[in-house]
């Protein structure tokens, strides 16, 4: 008798696929109020990148049918040549042995020219996610140089080129942040969410929306941030900011939340840190599981060797799939919630 599993646990276990995050650099040339991260690393040494390379070679020849490449950081672009080494060495492996890339980047876009955009797209890195908090006067207070100055105009310029171009296959997630006190500036007239819309969004299948509110992700600094008092009031903004979307005629194409909107039942997501084939290697060559839990020592599940040997701590790795075993969906959609946070 065969056990056949739900397709996202399946794809969550299988060793036919394999989701590596990579931090290419573990600096930012930002200062955004509320992160969590401390910068104590550097850029990804090279045995750590020849490391991963060596590792995709080995699971190529252990039947790897898929990758998931995620860049991210710190800035994973001030890190520029070991992002061109990583992806130009894992598109040709990919490539020569019939291996399906997925690959993307969570940047600030400050760094992203257009050279630098044309050259991922072409070598199997199409997807980009860019976070904007809002207005011009919000977004500059909150996503600040390491100079104090805003960013709000080149993160806009950035979008404004990724729109203009014809590249095949792009994808462009806007990430928009919202805090208690900020959201309705997202919505009120004259509206920020409709000129996103409008911009960006509306004719270009291309980009998508998403909208996450800021929570106490650990960081010492949260200056002008006014977190909701509970998760019920987040979710209340949430709401109106979908319904302000569906309203001017968005659909779940471009903003994928429309899909579990309103909550009926339990969701279908699992966090690729609940994924027995999900690992975040850091630039240092430390093997984690969170990409926001990074300075917590319970996040740390082995290490990566420079020939390419992921060597994993099973015991350490076990809370986080927990969720797979129990079939729990808030173990599966947070696994760090239980295990490094509060329920």
């Amino acid at each position: 008798m065969s056990l056949k599993l739900p397709s996202e646990i399946a794809a969550a276990v299988t060793n036919r696929g394999l989701k590596l995050t990579v931090n290419s650099s573990e600096q930012c040339n930002l200062r955004c109020v509320y992160c969590y991260e401390t910068f104590a690393l550097g850029h990804m040494k090279l045995d750590v990148a020849k490391g991963i390379v060596r590792l995709i070679e080995k699971r190529v020849a252990d039947g790897l049918e898929w990758l998931e490449i995620e860049f991210f950081g710190g800035e994973p672009l001030g890190a520029w040549n070991t992002v061109k080494y990583l992806a130009e060495h894992l598109h040709d492996l990919c490539q020569q042995h019939g291996v399906k890339l997925l690959g993307g980047m969570t940047t600030n876009a400050t760094l992203l020219h257009k050279d630098r955009l044309e050259w991922l797209v072409q070598h199997g890195i199409p997807a980009f996610q860019i976070t904007l908090d809002g207005p011009r006067e919000i977004h500059d207070a909150r996503r600040v140089s390491s100079h104090k100055t805003g960013s709000f105009d080149v993160i806009w310029q950035r979008l404004a080129m990724m729109h203009a171009s014809d590249l095949p296959g792009l994808e462009v997630t806007i990430r928009l942040h919202f805090d208690a006190t900020s959201w309705p500036m997202l919505v009120d007239q004259p509206s920020f969410v409709d000129r996103i819309i409008e911009t960006f969004v509306r004719h270009d299948p291309r980009f998508k929306l998403h909208f996450n509110a800021v929570e106490k992700w650990g960081g010492d600094s949260a200056e002008g941030i006014k977190f909701f008092a509970s998760r019920q009031d987040s979710r209340a903004a949430l709401g109106e900011l979908l319904v302000r979307v569906s309203r001017a005629g968005l659909g779940p194409s471009q903003v994928p939340q429309l899909r579990e909107w309103p909550e009926s039942g339990e969701s279908n997501y699992i966090c690729y840190a609940a994924r027995a084939n999900a690992f975040v290697i850091r630039s240092d060559g430390a093997v984690s599981k969170c990409t926001v839990t990074f300075d917590d020592d319970r996040n740390v599940v082995g290490k990566l060797t420079k020939e390419g040997e992921l060597i994993i701590d099973h015991e350490r790795h076990k809370p986080w799939l927990r969720g797979l075993v129990s079939g729990d969906a808030s173990a599966l959609a947070c696994p760090a919630k239980g295990h490094i946070w509060p329920m």
